[in-house]
């Protein structure tokens, strides 16, 4: 029980901040106070957002326990789908989102340069994002699902689905009042977590 609310307790922290770090009244006020230097929280938000990851993991081999879920004989089918699917979603949303600008690199180094930042891109729709609105968030959860778990992975794996469920629904907030009617339209047509074919009325991108 100690292991699974330690687990439980980190992973709420973490999300927490990732979550806090880079909401909308977070980096309003940080953009008033650095000026040109935001364009470098982005790339520093994920490094942190990265590094902060190590800590957990050593909790979890500290508190690590014989497995309670396990893929065994012709579950491990199952499983192999599961990873499987979660990479090709992970391949497909980098070539979607455009990894320069979700990363950070390209609003760092024109930050680095001295240079404006640049206004609000048009969400894209290309690729896997005709099919799905949150391909990245779907993965996240068949990862934490797709592999055998102890106690404390359980308790992780929970806190997690939550977190992507409820991290999908704050983007969708955040989308909508930047794009208004435009993201409206794209959610009409594009499921938010379940994918689904294409219809003939998607445009490629909108805007």
């Amino acid at each position: 029980m100690r292991a699974v609310l330690w687990t439980a307790a980190a992973w709420a922290l973490w999300c927490t901040l990732h979550s806090g770090l880079i909401a909308r009244p977070v980096t309003d006020w940080l953009r008033k106070r650095l000026g040109a230097r935001f364009g470098c929280y982005r790339l520093a938000y994920n490094a942190f957002s990265a590094a902060s990851l190590l800590p957990l993991a050593a909790l979890h081999w500290r508190l690590m326990g014989p497995p309670l879920l396990r893929y065994r004989g012709a579950w491990i089918l199952l499983a192999l789908i599961l990873n499987a699917s979660a990479a090709l979603l992970f391949v497909l949303g980098a070539r979607a989102y455009g990894m320069a600008d979700f990363m950070g690199l390209r609003s760092a180094r024109a930050a680095w340069r001295g240079e404006p930042l640049a206004e609000v891109p048009s969400f894209s729709t290309r690729g896997i994002l005709r099919w799905v609105r949150h391909p990245w968030y779907l993965a996240g959860v068949l990862v934490v699902w797709g592999h055998d778990l102890d106690a404390a992975g359980l308790s992780a794996a929970s806190v997690l689905t939550l977190y992507f469920l409820a991290g999908a629904w704050l983007e969708e907030r955040k989308l909508v009042a930047t794009y208004g009617e435009a993201y409206r339209a794209y959610q009409r047509e594009v499921p938010m977590l379940i994918p689904r074919r294409p219809g003939g009325g998607m445009k490629k991108d909108e805007g």
